[in-house]
């Protein structure tokens, strides 16, 4: 065999071993320990008539945000963004990644695509015509170019972007449903659709959308591998959508394998307090701020704790001090109400929403209401004053009726209170639940 053969069949095996040791490597630092950064995004309350409010994304964010944190990822959350907001977010996103172990940017909200383009869509953004998008969207090749310039070891994208909007629909440029197939993307990069491309994904009926729903279930599962979560989630999207949903990956099936999500033995000291101020950040008693100073005085959000507790003594104060609302005979009658209570999530638990119908009576602005028998499983009363201006305070008390309607799941009848605010036309009216649950009364005058 001549030399100069043997010299050549040395030299390219000795350089596929090279390659080799490479790809390697480049897996063991995909599942290292180096630092992981993810920009997580949820747009919901959308300000265009046509562009409708989605009752998931901001959801979705709080929870794939906590996910990731507990992955050991540092983690930008962002939520009803303009779209000076989303261009700030991305430019600080692509700030942090530079040298990471891994990049991860998910976005949940509105997603239109323009000529085979992908824009994501900020809640001010204003769309009349098909060449207004790319002015009041953000691309989402901005997102990859950060991802290219950060140079991260891994970078992986995840968008429950695909939901469905009358706008896109009044576009010339062929298709327009959902997002469009990905085109050229940075080398190392996955993609994930919530569904194929041209398709729409639904915004699901419970706290989360569908894909954001399969891929938290996946975060629980055994196999970590991104490989693992994407096959996981998967499957869960298409039985709950009964086949008609799919989502689409795009990228190295290598990486895709090699890449796994670390579960932290413990949540870290920030995310513990994080916790801690979300289940108290709504509240309405002084005491649950004060509890959380005296654990953590000099915490994240004292600032924030110490200005609700300001508040909360001021309306004492002027509570004390000003005198009872002037009673008024305008909003007297007779009253159909429909309240409204959203799903929630509670532990982990779906709580089922319900609407339900009943009448109330207003005499000399004092507001009377019930709702089946007082004193009975399933029972609710309203009491409440509507004042000359038309503003009203509204306490609602009963017992539960079955668990699967009520925060923390207790058995019937069990008591419950909670408080509404709103105002009053002399036609019309509506007041919000303030803790605890999102719900609505919308009142009409009969």
């Amino acid at each position: 065999m001549p030399c100069n053969f043997l010299s050549t069949l040395v030299f390219h095996l000795l350089r596929a071993f090279a390659a080799a040791i490479v790809c390697i490597s480049m897996a063991h630092a995909a599942d290292g320990p180096g630092r992981r950064v993810a920009l997580v995004i949820g747009n919901a309350n959308y300000l265009q008539t046509g562009l409708p409010k989605l009752t998931n994304p901001t959801h979705d964010a709080e929870d794939v945000a906590r996910a990731l944190r507990g992955f050991g990822f540092e983690v930008l959350e962002r939520k009803n963004l303009t779209l000076e907001g989303m261009n700030q977010a991305i430019a600080e996103f692509g700030s942090k990644i530079g040298g990471s172990e891994a990049a991860l940017f998910y976005y949940a909200g509105h997603g239109i695509q323009v000529k085979n383009q992908n824009y994501l869509i900020p809640v001010n953004a204003t769309i009349e015509s098909e060449a207004s998008v790319p002015y009041q969207g953000v691309s989402l090749n901005q997102v990859l170019d950060e991802m290219d310039n950060g140079k991260s070891g891994a970078n992986i994208v995840m968008l429950d972007a695909c939901r469905n909007n009358p706008i896109s629909g009044k576009f010339r440029s062929g298709q327009s449903r959902g997002l469009a197939s990905p085109g050229n993307t940075p080398k190392g990069t996955v993609i994930v659709y919530a569904t194929d491309p041209g398709n729409v994904a639904a915004d699901g009926e419970g706290r989360n959308g569908l894909f954001t729903a399969g891929l938290l279930t996946a975060f629980k599962g055994k196999d970590l591998s991104l490989d693992g979560i994407l096959t996981a989630a998967s499957a869960e999207v298409e039985q709950a959508s009964g086949q008609k949903q799919t989502p689409y990956v795009n990228g190295p099936k290598t990486l895709q394998k090699s890449f796994h999500f670390r579960v932290t033995v413990e949540p870290g000291q920030a995310e513990i307090e994080k916790t801690f101020w979300t289940s108290i950040e709504r509240s309405t008693d002084a005491a649950d701020f004060e509890a959380y100073l005296k654990k953590y005085p000099k915490g994240s959000y004292a600032s924030l704790a110490e200005n609700r507790l300001r508040a909360m003594k001021a309306d004492q104060l002027q509570s004390s001090a000003t005198p009872a609302p002037t009673s008024s005979t305008a909003f007297d009658g007779h009253w159909a109400i429909m309240l409204v209570c959203e799903d929630v999530r509670d532990k982990g638990n779906l709580i089922k929403g319900y609407t339900h119908r009943f009448f109330v009576d207003v005499k000399d602005g004092r507001l009377k209401g019930q709702r089946g028998q007082a004193g009975q499983a399933d029972s609710l009363s309203l009491d409440g004053f509507i004042a000359a201006d038309g503003s009203t305070e509204i306490t609602a008390k009963g017992l539960t009726g079955k668990p699967e309607y009520s925060v923390g799941l207790v058995q019937p009848s069990a008591p419950f209170t909670y408080h509404m605010r709103g105002a009053f036309t002399k036609t019309s009216g509506k007041a919000t639940r303030i803790e605890l649950r999102p719900c609505e009364a919308t009142f009409f005058k009969n």
